[in-house]
């Protein structure tokens, strides 16, 4: 971690986004990840400290992850939280 700088300034928890069936909705993370970047955060913090990671799926945690990184395309700092509440996963 030679370039700590990165790792300053807003970096908030992020939501993940649902639709009316209850399952993720790609575009809404993207459009979330969009506004944020907009607001001028310095980053976002992808799968933890909301709270609802952890009764997410593997498939759900990774879609979120993959949908924030491919709208964010390398312009703020992505943290991606890989812990979880069981050892299968």
């Amino acid at each position: 971690m030679s370039d700590l700088k990165k790792y300053q300034g807003v970096i908030p928890a992020f939501y993940a986004c649902y639709d009316e069936a209850g399952n993720i909705s790609a575009e809404g993370v993207r459009a979330l990840t969009r506004y944020l970047i907009g607001k001028g955060v310095n980053g976002l913090y992808v799968g933890g400290s909301s709270g609802e990671c952890i009764y997410q799926s593997v498939a759900e945690r990774k879609l979120v992850l993959e949908n924030v990184m491919a709208e964010a395309k390398g312009k703020v700092v992505v943290i991606a939280h890989v812990a979880c509440n069981n050892t299968a996963d």
